[in-house]
């Protein structure tokens, strides 16, 4: 029996989604961090992917309604360094037999820094027919969040105001921020505050 899933009530200020009524097709990406010890986090990428109406192969067949990818990475992170030290591959659905096969091919990642060029250097020994294209996208996509949960896990913990090692990772945060994004660019007003803030310590 086939799924007709409907939106739920969309937001009035999108003009686009007044165009559609229901969804065929969704994905989703869930990142979560969680501390481990004083110099390692385990961070955790969740992809998922359904296609809400049944549909046809190329060879004719029909295939209802239902999960099409479900995969998930654990990533083991030394800190403040952020490198890979262990990863974990975890398979639910997937549309082919082969696709039962790819838990090891993230391994040539662990040592590997989550720092500038991380995407190009994962899709260069992951990429391709090398792995599979999902994982490789879902290992990228974590790179941001990694950062962003050792952010939001070392920062509950008050340095001393002033010290060398407060500064030097308000420094090190600094580099990594500045020309990230549009708000974070080198001139925009949030980076000069920072940087002026850093100047008088």
């Amino acid at each position: 029996m086939s799924r007709v899933i409907i939106e739920p009530e969309r937001d009035e200020m999108s003009r686009l989604m007044n165009l559609v009524t229901e969804c065929h097709h969704q994905r989703k990406i869930e990142m979560k961090t969680y501390p481990v010890d004083d110099s390692h986090i385990l961070c955790r990428g969740i992809f998922t992917e359904e296609r809400l109406r049944p549909y046809y192969k190329l060879t004719g067949e029909r295939v209802e309604a239902g999960p099409l990818h479900n995969l998930e990475i654990l990533l083991l992170v030394k800190t403040p360094e952020l490198i890979i030290e262990d990863i974990e591959v975890l398979t639910g659905s997937l549309p082919r037999e082969d696709c039962y096969k790819i838990s090891n091919t993230l391994d040539c990642v662990k040592g590997l820094a989550i720092k500038g060029g991380f995407s190009a250097k994962v899709r260069e020994l992951a990429g391709g027919s090398k792995g599979c294209t999902h994982l490789t996208h879902l290992l990228c996509t974590m790179a941001p969040a990694v950062l962003q949960g050792y952010w939001a896990i070392s920062y509950q913990r008050r340095s001393s105001q002033g010290s060398a090692l407060n500064k030097e990772r308000a420094l090190k945060m600094a580099e990594r921020l500045k020309d990230s994004c549009y708000s974070w660019r080198e001139e925009g007003a949030a980076y000069q505050k920072l940087k002026s803030l850093l100047s008088k310590e």
